[in-house]
């Protein structure tokens, strides 16, 4: 177990010191505070539509973050936990981390400018069901968003370019697949495959308050592509040598 928590923390120090975390920072601040821009605010709404943004987001991390640490430092630290699943395990859980974070402020800029506004932000105020079920969504949107940038893993998908162009893709058609599927109703035998955002945030953009027997049912749906995913990475790496 010690060993694990210190891959973990070597993880986190590697990918603060190559700064590739600011950019998606700055715009995560940056959307949210243009999403808290204008009162009043619907809850429920706002923290649907930040559940796909979330996504689009860590979909970016999730892509940006190979290649922080060196493979030489990667082979060493497989062959210290003397197992690859191991080591990639570390790593997922450091994206659930990060997952956490992302969610954490996205929950907490909202509230920080409904006080600071005098409470003139939002349209009611915070119940205990606005911060477990938005809270819950945004974490698996993220999750989901992490473990589907990982997939182009530059082991993975040798081409850089393609790659993140693939990336892009996959996001736009997450964001858009209940649209696509909507206008051309036999692309849902194909877009199954792909992780069902739209959808699951669909179901509360109209609520006033959250749903929580549906927070659970999508909160189970994208877990499961989370975790299909992860375990896909997670294969593919081990048959992929350095």
């Amino acid at each position: 177990m010690k060993a694990i928590w210190e891959t973990i923390r070597y993880q986190y120090k590697q990918y603060m010191i190559s700064a590739k975390w600011v950019m998606p920072f700055i715009v995560l601040l940056g959307t949210l505070s243009m999403m808290y821009s204008i009162a009043p605010v619907e809850i429920v709404s706002s923290f649907s539509m930040t559940g796909i943004f979330l996504f689009v987001i860590m979909m970016w991390i999730g892509r940006t973050m190979q290649g922080v640490e060196p493979e030489v430092s990667e082979q060493v630290m497989i062959l210290r936990l003397k197992s690859h699943r191991k080591y990639y395990l570390c790593h997922i859980i450091f994206m659930l981390c990060i997952c956490a974070v992302v969610t954490g402020v996205s929950i907490v800029v909202p509230v920080f400018i409904h006080i600071w506004s005098g409470n003139a932000l939002l349209s009611r105020q915070f119940i205990w069901s606005d911060f477990v079920g938005g809270g819950l969504l945004m974490f698996t949107c993220s999750f989901v968003g992490g473990m589907a940038g990982e997939l182009f893993h530059i082991r993975i998908m040798k081409n850089s370019t393609v790659g993140t162009g693939l990336t892009f893709f996959i996001a736009l058609l997450a964001v858009c697949r209940n649209g696509v599927i909507a206008e051309f109703a036999a692309m849902k035998y194909i877009l199954w495959v792909i992780p069902p955002i739209s959808d699951v945030v669909s179901w509360f953009t109209n609520e006033s308050y959250f749903n929580m027997g549906e927070v659970v049912r999508g909160l189970i749906l994208l877990l499961v592509y989370g975790v299909v995913m992860a375990v896909m990475k997670v294969e593919l790496l081990r048959r992929v040598k350095f």
